[in-house]
């Protein structure tokens, strides 16, 4: 009897101790602690976020990133101790808040004394958010060379963008910026090395980044068979870029939004992908340009631009030298709807099948005048030796390019000074002197102007340099003359173009065609 009970009594305290050491779980933390920092990335904190026991006793402690100091603690925490105790007696949401060091580049900031600008270092600093509408000054020459390794190795970013833009005013003094590697990342929409600036003052602000250049001044295409190869891209159709579309892409100001750029000087390389539409020195203008040029080397897979692509502003007493590839080339201006006075360009302009032109791809509205262009502008499809198509007033300029056109496409067209002059187009006071090559057995068409249905007035071109016999191929020619290069040389054009200003705007050359009185000698 006392066997049968003895066994079942052994059997099950052995299972209850067995369920005891296996099933049981350790207690969970009874409150739960967030933290939150402000600005992302500013800082981190010890101990992390988690779970902690009730009543757990916590030295919260805020380690800023570099560059970065502890400001304060809100939330379920205000104070501005650091390390600051906290009880774990509820659940707990905190916000750690940085801010970012003070610049101690010297100076405060303000018109009357700007923050200076020694370093790269420096040039980076101005990009953040809190620092875009102060007023800086360039003190000494920068060596940029360092800012290959920025973003991981991606380069410098420009200086504001759209939503926050760069406000204030930098002066750079006349030192130098050598060597900026700048960051062309195909899907901003605005970039340089200030991205986007509104209402803002940029002078006297020199980029020499003649280092990262890979050309020389002289023509693109030896031949016909190497112009093809580099037209061999699917076509874009001409002026195809709408106002909807713009995006300011350039050396020195990807937007000027309203404010000015003065004697400033970029030299460099500017190269943009298919899709974007690329320009030497600033991409979009609705403010003011003036005393500033580009020099160096535009490409891109879409369009390429001197100066200038999209200008509703005012663009004076500027200039450009520069190699300008793209599917759609331009030497100075790609779209116009603003002013451009007193400028030229030096180029050398290739679009590969999308056409070219030697200054302005559209000029839409406002007025070109006391302008030239001279160089060679290259394509395999169109080409014009001032403007493509003119819908405005033009009036005391010229062209001086030299026209190429290759065996690319079937319906090649070349004109002398303009393609078309549309109804609201008047050309005056202007004469081209280019020489026109042409290669190849495609079909073609070729004028001084291809059409016009606007008016002309005093507008010739040297029908002997360029073999253009005619003025107009649709519409009138009134006002368009043709002349020999004698006629238009030295003090013979004096009387072969009557219509000029001789006195206050143009003069006559020894031996040589008519040049703009504020031209050097």
């Amino acid at each position: 009897m006392k066997n049968a009970l003895f066994i079942p009594i052994l059997v099950l305290t052995c299972v209850t101790i067995t369920a005891c050491s296996t099933d049981s779980e350790p207690d969970l933390p009874a409150y739960t602690l967030t933290i939150e920092i402000t600005p992302e990335g500013a800082g981190t904190t010890n101990p992390l976020p988690g779970g902690f026991d009730e009543g757990a006793n916590l030295e919260l402690e805020a380690i800023p990133a570099e560059n970065y100091l502890f400001d304060r603690w809100e939330g379920d925490l205000t104070t501005e101790s650091n390390p600051a105790d906290l009880t774990m007696n509820s659940d707990k949401v905190i916000t750690a808040v940085f801010k970012r060091e003070p610049l101690t580049m010297g100076g405060d900031g303000s018109q009357a004394n700007p923050y200076q600008v020694h370093t790269l270092d420096d040039l980076v600093a101005i990009g953040l958010e809190e620092n875009l509408d102060k007023h800086y000054i360039q003190v000494a020459d920068i060596d940029a060379s360092e800012s290959e390794k920025l973003n991981n190795g991606s380069g410098f970013t420009h200086i504001g963008d759209a939503e926050h833009p760069f406000t204030g005013v930098y002066d750079g003094d006349g030192f130098v910026i050598r060597d900026l590697h700048l960051n062309f990342n195909r899907s901003d929409s605005h970039n340089g090395l200030f991205g986007y600036a509104k209402n803002a003052e940029i002078v006297n602000v020199i980029v020499d980044n003649s280092t990262q250049l890979n050309m020389k001044f002289k023509g693109f295409f030896d031949d016909a068979a190497q112009a093809t190869k580099h037209s061999a891209s699917p076509k874009v159709a001409e002026w195809e870029f709408s106002h909807a579309e713009e995006r300011g892409i350039a050396g020195l100001v990807g937007t000027n939004d309203g404010g000015l750029v003065s004697h400033c000087y970029f030299k460099g390389r500017v190269k943009g992908d298919i899709s974007q539409a690329v320009a030497g020195l600033v991409g979009i203008n609705s403010g003011t340009i003036e005393h500033s040029s580009f020099e160096g080397e535009v490409s891109s897979g879409g369009g390429g631009v001197g100066l200038v692509f999209f200008n509703h502003g005012l663009i004076s007493d500027s200039s450009v030298k520069a190699r300008i590839t793209g599917q759609v080339a331009f030497g100075f201006v790609g779209f116009n709807v603003g002013d451009i006075l007193n400028s030229y360009a030096d180029i050398d302009v290739a679009g590969s099948n999308g056409g070219a032109t030697g200054f302005v791809g559209r000029h839409e509205s406002g007025t070109i005048s006391s302008s030239f262009v001279r160089g060679r502008t290259f394509s395999g499809n169109s080409v014009a030796g001032f403007v493509n198509s003119n819908n405005a007033e033009i009036h005391d300029v010229y062209s001086a390019t030299d026209l190429v056109m290759v065996d690319f496409n079937d319906n090649r067209t070349i004109a002398g000074f303009v393609v078309t002059n549309e109804e609201n187009g008047n050309i005056e006071n202007s004469y081209f002197t280019g020489s026109v090559e042409i290669t190849g057995s495609s079909g073609f068409t070729k004028a001084a102007m291809i059409e016009n249905l606007g008016t002309l007035g005093s507008l010739y071109w040297d029908m002997e340099r360029s073999d253009l016999n005619d003025a107009v191929l649709d519409g009138s020619p009134d006002g368009a003359t043709g002349l020999s290069t004698a006629e238009m040389r030295g003090p013979a054009a004096e009387k072969n173009m009557p219509g000029f200003d001789w006195v206050n705007i143009w003069r006559t050359t020894e031996g040589g065609y008519p040049k703009l009185r504020w031209e050097e000698e």
